[in-house]
């Protein structure tokens, strides 16, 4: 056997790069039945449930990650694992597979040369850092900007033991559009405390109070992502969350990322217009963001 079974997030190698495949990480994901395949190569982790296998499930995306680039031995690396899962009663097999600017991952045409077909494509949106961001930005947006700064608006970085206030203000935003957060408190917690390097608090303050909040991930040295953002009802006339990508991007540039990730503006490959616009004009590009299927 050329590659490795690990049947526990335990059991999975050390030294991979992304945030979403660190042990810290998958360890906090509930699963039915995880199963992880690792070459000196590649790595790929699932969780196995009714005749699917889909990678991986609660995380932004999955994929096959390519440890040293070795793109031509993907099919025979493939090609074992699918047999292995088809031993263990999978059908079919899904994958979120990440935007282009993340890498190393395998290749979405190389992918669908092996038999992935993709069910939709959703619109993922990023800020380049290498560029002079405030010359890409909608002129109503710079606007917006210096009127916050004009009427006090400050942009801070928080301290990760503000996560509970974080969560409370994000947890008041939601429900004043009728929506839920994804991740539970003592979830979100203890991935902070895990991976306190990974995950920062932003927030844009006037008088004391916040108008606008994001808790980040630092997904590789390379790439920050924008994962709970939301506006205090009470500000939303201001747009605050301007002044806070703005300074996001200014933190990120401190610390040399290429790519501040926005996230998806689509649901299930149909675009949300208004968010899209949003960060159309906040200076962001699109990629594709895909979920590939296959039968096995």
């Amino acid at each position: 056997m050329s590659f490795q079974i690990h049947q526990s997030v335990a059991d999975i190698p050390q030294g991979i790069a992304p945030t979403y495949l660190r042990k810290e990480y998958l360890h906090s994901q509930s699963y039915a039945h995880f199963v992880g395949y690792s070459n000196p190569d590649f790595f790929i982790a699932f969780d196995v449930a009714d005749k699917v296998a889909i990678s991986i499930p609660r995380s932004p995306f999955g994929s096959f990650f390519c440890r040293n680039d070795h793109a031509v031995a993907l099919a025979d690396f493939w090609a074992e694992v699918s047999n292995d899962l088809k031993s263990k009663g999978v059908e079919k097999v899904e994958i979120r597979h990440p935007s282009e600017i993340y890498r190393p991952f395998a290749d979405l045409a190389q992918l669908q040369k092996l038999g992935f077909t993709i069910a939709f494509t959703d619109i993922n949106q990023h800020i380049d850092l290498s560029k002079e961001w405030q010359d890409s930005i909608h002129k109503m947006q710079a606007r917006k900007l210096q009127s916050l700064k004009e009427e006090g608006f400050e942009f801070q970085k928080m301290g990760n033991d503000q996560v509970k206030t974080a969560y409370d203000f994000l947890t008041v935003c939601r429900q004043a559009q009728g929506l839920q957060i994804n991740i539970e408190f003592d979830h979100l917690e203890s991935l902070i405390d895990e991976l306190p390097e990974q995950y920062e608090i932003f927030g844009v303050f006037r008088g004391g109070k916040i108008s606008a909040l994001c808790i980040a991930v630092n997904v590789t040295d390379e790439i920050a992502y924008y994962y709970l953002p939301a506006t205090s009802p009470m500000f939303r006339n201001k747009s605050p969350m301007v002044m806070l990508i703005a300074g996001m991007v200014a933190h990120c540039q401190s610390k040399r990322f290429k790519y501040l990730d926005l996230g998806v503006s689509s649901k299930e490959g149909r675009p949300q217009e208004t968010l899209k616009l949003f960060k159309e004009r906040m200076g962001a590009m699109e990629t594709g963001k895909p979920l590939l299927t296959q039968l096995i």
